[in-house]
């Protein structure tokens, strides 16, 4: 049976004031849950990177388990500034050391351990490369992205800023980034092998270092062994997980690089402020051994007992600097 033409006329429909109060509803679910999506994201973000952290601690036990010792931050620095420096340079970086701990024992085979790890045109006193990281591998290998390296919270590109003859590996080749690095003095780049020297000041790591077990005196849950920054350093363009450039240390939230996630540089040379500079949270401008994340508040710490802590950006120096030392004797401890 066909429908009158007037029945079709009298059906209803939506008036375009309806429209408009559904869609603005819609905006309004949608803008309440966004913050709430976020904030989900963020606490899945942290969580992997605190896995990472945790990866890394075990790594770094099974190493000394195997070995004795644990892996020194680095061997054969080209750029240290003062002292004696290596006749041998190696530019190396003891994170290549971990990969078979981590189930990267493929890119790890691709390293020559024997020669240089970057090729760098820095100055230093160090003494001669030992061969090429071009001719050797090591530049190319130095390119792969290590995703046990990187934090998903931090959104700065891992391949950008690793080049050249200061940051990058060899060539015209961009090196790969870490959000991860051992804890260090930044003396190690104006002093060479400034670890065995360094008594009270004593990192769990350092250029040439030999860590055991029983230099950590201070106690393993109560010492920082790797520590988190960002991918992006203002201040000397960021770290390599495979080799050691130009002002790459380690991490140094203690008195010497003091705090964390420090956005400009405690002092501030005044040429540096023309056009005024603006601080741009992810991107460390502190010195360049800084502490970071793109965390709230803080950053992650692997502990010398493997466990791993988020330190408050508040802390003070002083007790970050106590926890940072392996055998300085201090009383103090994270809150």
């Amino acid at each position: 049976m066909l429908r009158s033409p007037r029945r079709l006329l009298n059906r209803t429909a939506f008036t375009l004031i309806e429209l408009l109060v559904v869609i603005a509803i819609i905006a309004i679910l949608i803008g309440l849950l966004l913050p709430a999506v976020q904030k989900v994201r963020e606490a899945a973000a942290r969580m992997k990177c605190q896995n990472n952290l945790k990866q890394m601690g075990l790594a770094l036990h099974n190493f000394e388990s195997a070995n004795s010792v644990f892996p020194s931050a680095g061997k054969g620095y080209k750029f240290c500034q003062s002292g004696a420096g290596d006749a041998r340079v190696f530019n190396s970086n003891g994170l290549v050391l971990l990969l078979p701990y981590l189930e990267q024992d493929a890119l790890f085979r691709r390293f020559n351990l024997n020669e240089v790890s970057a090729d760098l045109t820095t100055p230093g006193v160090g003494g001669t490369p030992v061969g090429s990281a071009v001719s050797n591998g090591n530049a190319a290998a130095a390119t792969t992205v290590v995703r046990q390296f990187l934090c998903p919270s931090d959104n700065n590109s891992p391949t950008t800023r690793l080049t050249g003859g200061f940051y990058g590996p060899g060539g015209s080749l961009f090196g790969a980034a870490t959000n991860y690095d051992f804890i260090t003095s930044d003396t190690d780049f104006s002093v060479c092998n400034y670890w065995k020297d360094a008594g009270s000041l004593k990192r769990m790591f350092g250029e040439n270092s030999t860590t055991r077990f029983a230099d950590i005196v201070d106690g393993t849950s109560n010492t920082f062994a790797v520590g988190e920054t960002t991918a992006w350093h203002e201040n000397g363009a960021g770290f390599a997980w495979a080799y050691r450039g130009w002002v790459m240390t380690g991490i140094d939230p203690g008195t010497s690089s003091p705090g964390i996630n420090l956005w400009h540089l405690p002092a501030i040379d005044p040429s540096w402020q023309n056009p005024p500079y603006t601080p741009v949270p992810g991107r460390i401008r502190t010195w360049w051994a800084a502490a970071g994340s793109l965390h709230t508040g803080g950053c992650n710490f692997t502990m010398g007992d493997g466990s791993v802590r988020f330190v408050q950006e508040s802390v003070a120096s002083n007790i970050l600097e106590a926890t940072c030392t392996i055998g300085g004797g201090e009383t103090l401890s994270l809150p």
